[in-house]
């Protein structure tokens, strides 16, 4: 398919559009009038430390140790809404979501212009399909739209400076690649794919020019991610932040499939998809750059995360590249199809993947309506598809918030990040993600017993064994995955479980509250 902007696609019909933005609008409605149900438990780390920077007491997630366990960029986007909602927490949760609806809207328009500028006339079903995935989900308070803003901003900025030898351009570049990997750190395979092949195009000018593109996109690109590097080494003692080495068992490879979750398994084969495009089917060389670019770094960060990673990653907002892959991937291949046709039956393929569109804009739809409100009645019938089994954690922590004492510190076995938020107590994560480095040596020279009430953590929270028997919970060092001592629970030191005190107990897991012994407790 040449380069060239085919007259067989001029645009959308006028109906199509105005039925695609009103599903559109329907979808994001159930996030704005309860957005507490697409905010995933991680989600909440992010606010829950602006909360603590706003209130003047550093980056921290419980203010026992300080953190730099998150994506950087975003962590302004999470700092601005608790501000603006003045620390009203059920406000922030709404004034994310619309200020991700913003990004989200920003990132369609830069879709648009990029389409359009790869001559790829069928735009609507992948913009569609990216659309359903930042606003329908339980992406928000994530990084992931101001991840998929970025990308999308780098690769039009890219796109644009393939067709120039500037050193602006390619300076400019490399700046919004540097900002896309603030924005999610696993962002240097695609980064890195993208600009490697944007600076060997058309490589026939020689080794000069590509030496003046690499050098300008390097220097944009170390100009913001070197400042962050060099305060995680400052701050912390180490380049990388602490999520990311907990996560990461390099140079160990244990490749599991399973680690990359419903959405990376279906996101990834696009990155091969993209590569199949550009080896074999498309004859352009300036759009290669983006199929071979893209579908490079979606693999390669897939078989990062499947080879070199033990931890939970089959969360959504991992997968944000690999969502851009599939939507330019739905852009371009209805056009490939209709090319390869007689002309009277291009009518039929645009007819099909307009009418396939409203169907994944519906089915968005509705899946984002029976998220928030399921099940969702109508007179004696009622919709129970269970799309959102977590909602108790929301619940449990309101009903903590009443019943522990003001300040109370708790050691999490799971689910920090809402019951954190939503009852306003310290927990400290087991999994050490949002700790810091200092922890694990910590953990491991004191023991877990003595560090907890060194701390005064005076509570517990984890899985109960119902065999009626005290339990023995051993605790480890994240970092390191060593062990650092046992906590012994006795069952007259249980304080509630979870089942008895939320109103739909077969969703929770048997968790249970104890009551830690210390000295002087």
């Amino acid at each position: 398919m040449a380069d060239t902007t085919r007259n067989h696609y001029a645009g959308v019909p006028a109906a199509t559009l105005t039925v695609a933005v009103l599903l559109l609008l329907l979808q994001l409605l159930p996030a704005l009038l309860r957005p507490s149900e697409f905010v995933q438990d991680d989600s909440y780390f992010y606010l829950q430390i602006a909360d603590h920077i706003v209130a003047g007491e550093g980056s921290t997630f419980h203010d026992i140790t300080p953190t730099n366990g998150y994506h950087p960029l975003w962590m302004g986007g999470a700092i601005a809404a608790v501000w603006l909602a003045g620390g009203d927490r059920e406000l922030t949760l709404l004034v994310v979501v619309g200020l991700q609806a913003l990004l989200a809207l920003g990132t369609a328009l830069l879709f648009h212009r990029l389409a359009r500028s790869m001559g790829l006339e069928y735009w609507l079903p992948g913009l569609a399909l990216i659309l359903c995935y930042l606003l329908g989900t339980g992406l928000y308070a994530s990084e992931a739209h101001l991840n998929a803003l970025l990308l999308i901003a780098a690769m039009l900025s890219l796109w644009q400076s393939l067709g120039s030898d500037r050193w602006r351009a390619w300076f400019l570049t490399g700046l919004l690649f540097g900002l896309a990997i603030l924005a999610r750190l696993d962002n240097l395979f695609v980064v890195a794919a993208l600009c490697g092949f944007g600076v060997l195009h058309d490589h026939r000018t020689g080794m000069n020019a590509i030496a003046r593109r690499t050098a300008a996109a390097a220097i944009g690109g170390i100009l913001v991610v070197g400042p962050y590097l060099a305060l995680n080494l400052i701050e912390y003692g180490h380049l990388m932040p602490i999520s990311g080495a907990i996560k990461s068992i390099f140079p160990v490879f244990d490749f599991k499939l399973e680690k990359l979750g419903a959405m990376g398994k279906l996101a990834a084969p696009f990155g091969v998809l993209a590569l199949i495009i550009g080896v074999w089917l498309d004859d352009s060389r300036r759009r290669r750059v983006v199929w071979l670019g893209l579908g490079a770094g979606v693999v390669l960060h897939a078989v990062y995360v499947a080879g070199f990673t033990d931890h939970y990653t089959f969360w959504a907002w991992y997968y944000v590249s690999g969502v851009l892959a599939a939507g330019l991937c739905a852009a371009w291949l209805p056009g490939w199809l209709a090319a390869r046709l007689a002309v009277d039956r291009t009518v039929i393929v645009r007819s099909v993947v307009l009418a396939l569109t409203l169907i994944v804009l519906a089915a968005g739809t509705g899946r984002a309506w029976l998220k928030a409100f399921n099940p969702i009645t109508f007179g004696p019938i009622a919709v129970d598809i269970p799309v959102n089994e977590y909602r108790w954690p929301e619940e449990f922590a309101r009903w903590l918030k009443v019943h522990l004492p003001p300040g109370s510190r708790l050691f999490v076995r799971d689910w920090p990040g809402a019951i954190a938020w939503h009852s306003r107590l310290s927990l400290l994560p087991m999994d050490g993600l949002v700790n810091d480095y200092r922890y694990n040596d910590e953990l491991l020279a004191m023991g877990a017993e003595k560090y907890l009430c060194a701390h005064d953590v005076r509570y517990f929270f984890g899985l109960l064994d119902e065999g009626g028997e005290d339990a023995v919970v051993p605790v480890e060092a994240p970092l390191y995955r060593r062990p650092a001592g046992t906590l012994t629970l006795h069952r007259q030191n249980i304080i509630v479980k979870v089942r008895d005190v939320v109103s739909r107990p077969a969703e929770a897991l048997p968790f249970a509250l104890w009551h830690l012994d210390c000295p002087d407790s």
